[in-house]
């Protein structure tokens, strides 16, 4: 009974993205059915994507933690002979461990955490995005505008920590009759990069879904699995770009060299 409930649901899937293709647009949004299903605002879609990429966070974590505690008790710490879930976010770790050390030097250790957060919770949300019916939160503004505020209170609040009330002098300028100008200056270029990585995100994103949905109408199969693969590496990429440039911002707010 549950296998065929399973492969019910999974034609009536198939059908609904099918239909939704046909006019060049995905309508089928299963945070929004369940939400009117229990009579809450549909518009909370995006709160309800958030929260279930947060999960599927933790979930990640709570089992590569208990798999590196295993290990550790078996004592045994050789990697996997073959591709697993655990070899992928070893990669992934190993990666973001490497990019905050080359970016941040000593400090690495204190904003680790913050860089592999942003970047984990974008990549899942991408990759969630991926499956019909689950338009993932970096496809809305307001979810990556949060991060985007994250990013912005972090690196300021790093730089304010390593230099004090010097850190203002970042954006005086090398002269002091120029002082009020650049401050002007560069208080507007500060305030703009939230709202750049969360209009790149958006954009990136909101544009992948939208050439997928259009080419999926034209092509019923073999145009959306390219797109697919394509989409997998506008996941990959967005995720790499959004945590690369936090990190840049990072280093320069605790950098000396000014």
């Amino acid at each position: 009974m549950i296998k065929k409930a399973f492969w019910l649901s999974g034609l009536y899937l198939f059908a609904e993205t099918t239909q939704a293709s046909d006019v060049g647009e995905s309508s089928l949004n299963i945070y929004k059915s369940l939400l009117k299903a229990i009579g809450v605002r549909e518009d909370l879609a995006s709160v309800v994507a958030a929260l279930l990429t947060l999960v599927a966070c933790l979930t990640l974590g709570i089992y590569f933690r208990g798999a590196v505690n295993a290990r550790v008790q078996a004592n045994n710490i050789a990697p996997d002979s073959r591709f697993s879930l655990l070899t992928a976010i070893e990669l992934v770790i190993s990666f973001l461990h490497d990019l905050t050390h080359e970016q941040c030097g000593k400090f690495y250790k204190s904003y680790l955490p913050l860089i592999s957060g942003l970047f984990v919770f974008i990549l899942v949300s991408n990759l969630i995005g991926l499956f019909p019916g689950f338009p993932p939160p970096t496809e809305n503004f307001s979810s990556n505008l949060v991060m985007g505020i994250i990013v912005f209170l972090s690196y300021n609040w790093a730089g304010l920590k390593e230099h004090g009330g010097d850190y203002i002098k970042q954006f005086t300028g090398p002269f002091l009759v120029l002082a009020p100008l650049f401050l002007i200056l560069e208080t507007i270029s500060h305030l703009a990069r939230p709202l750049s990585l969360s209009f790149r995100l958006t954009a990136n994103i909101f544009g992948d879904h939208l050439l997928l949905g259009i080419f999926s109408g034209l092509v019923p199969f073999l145009v959306p699995s390219f797109l697919l693969f394509f989409g997998l590496l506008v996941a990959v990429i967005q995720s790499f770009v959004f945590t690369m440039l936090t990190s840049i911002y990072i280093n320069m707010a605790v950098s000396h060299d000014h």
